[in-house]
């Protein structure tokens, strides 16, 4: 008799759901990967090197500051709404107070770390709080959980789609109109407000049904939350930090016009952040389902992703390390040639970032938070330590030098130093040398 079982995948329905949702969201990154690329080549041609740089500062910081609150808090809220399932308003409606006191704080930290570093260009302090303002309303990203928990990402999607469009065609309306960097800044901090407006009506669309009367103190919830999601929020902080301190240390020793220049240089580079996560999004429910059933399985499967986006970053890499000068001339003209030499070397981190996507599911299927930590942090302090050194001597220059040093540990270098890691490692090397494991 066939065993028509082992010949075709055969689909949980709670398999099929992450598969239809991955492929969702999978979809609106690559979309939104070109989209966002053109938009910002109109506003870094509009704006020039040195306003580009400020906005581009301003931005890195509220990114560092406030960035880590809502995924930090992602995993946590889902268990909550998992293992509770009368308390789920009460959940995420504890999510949301908690992300607005937090997000409130780190506003002013945020204000207070830009008057600090930067006490001499009051335009930055103002364009820093506008951008910070629009990151406060992130707090709504609580209601969009409520979809992700269901699996529904497609109308998350839409709501995100729908806010970025908008805001893209307002910032080309700007440039049309000349309204300068100040209002760039208003329509980049107001895209996360459409955002936020666009989930908090969905939540009231559909919320959670039967509910139990609440129980304990007050801002028990709150609490908890926050307790269970600090390890997560201090390995965000550490990732954070190595892909934006590099920004935030040229602005500092090398100036805005610096920072523009590696700005956009970066941005060629991280762009393809978007199509590394889309690929391994879009292999998660594969993993996920491989790792229930052996361990060779799963091995087998994350060894064929790693050779996809090992190669598939190479190649990037190669030609857009070698296409670098003209593709600077053509897209950003004259006014950002410094750019090309800087994205020829910043290029080289795209093979990491994809093995640093990859990595962070593999933390989470196997539990590996602590190696998260401690990984992120040794590969941020890294990229510190070489931005200190390599900028005042290179400038952007060095800066790139030192991402790229930075980007390699993380996503292969570091893995060798702490044991719950090494098993990855030789998967990812014998897998990009085609070797059995």
């Amino acid at each position: 008799m066939p065993q028509t079982g082992s010949c075709r995948l055969k689909l949980t329905y709670s398999t099929r759901q992450i598969f239809a949702s991955s492929a969702w969201v999978a979809a609106y990154r690559m979309v939104r990967m070109v989209a966002a690329f053109g938009v910002a080549v109109w506003v870094a041609r509009y704006l020039g090197p040195e306003q580009y740089g400020m906005l581009s500062y301003a931005v890195a910081l509220v990114v560092l500051v406030m960035g880590i609150t809502g995924p930090g808090l992602k995993d946590v809220v889902t268990r909550q709404l998992d293992a509770f399932p009368l308390r789920r308003a009460a959940t995420i409606h504890a999510a949301f107070r908690l992300m607005l006191l937090l997000n409130a704080a780190m506003l002013l930290a945020a204000l207070v770390l830009i008057l600090l570093l930067r006490p001499d260009t009051p335009v930055l302090w103002l364009i820093t709080g506008i951008i910070a303002i629009g990151n406060l309303f992130r707090a709504f990203e609580a209601y969009e959980l409520w979809y992700h928990f269901r699996l529904k990402m497609s109308s998350t999607v839409l709501v995100q789609a729908a806010s970025f469009f908008s805001f893209a065609f307002i910032k080309l309306w700007i440039i049309w109109w000349d309204g300068g960097l100040i209002w760039i800044s208003v329509a980049t901090g107001a895209e996360l407000v459409g955002s936020a407006f666009g989930f908090w009506l969905l939540y009231q669309k559909d919320p959670p049904e039967t509910q139990a009367p609440q129980t304990g103190g007050r801002f028990q919830l709150e609490k908890l939350i926050f307790r269970k999601s600090l390890p997560v929020m201090g390995g965000l902080l550490f990732m954070t930090l190595l892909f934006k301190a590099d920004q935030l240390m040229l602005g500092r020793l090398s100036g805005d016009a610096e920072v523009g220049f590696y700005a956009i240089a970066a941005q060629f580079s991280e762009y393809w952040l978007y199509l590394a996560a889309a690929l391994v999004l879009a292999s998660y429910p594969n993993l996920l389902e491989s790792r229930k059933q052996s361990e060779a399985r799963f091995g087998r499967e994350l060894s064929s992703l790693i050779v996809r986006l090992f190669y598939g970053a190479l190649a990037i890499t190669l030609v857009v390390s070698l296409t670098g000068e003209w593709l600077i001339g053509f897209f950003l003209g004259d006014a950002f040639a410094p750019s090309a030499e800087m994205l020829r070397i910043h290029i080289w981190a795209v093979v990491f970032i994809f093995m640093i996507e990859m990595l962070k599911k593999y933390y989470v299927i196997e539990h590996q938070l602590t190696a998260y930590i401690k990984i992120s942090a040794t590969a941020a302090l890294l990229n510190i330590g070489l931005n200190f050194w390599l900028i005042p001597l290179y400038g952007g220059i060095g800066a790139a030098w030192a991402t790229v040093a930075a980007y390699s540990a993380a996503g292969y270098g570091l893995l060798w130093l702490f044991p719950e890691t090494r098993t990855v490692a030789r998967l990812i090397t014998n897998a990009v040398l085609f070797r059995s494991t």
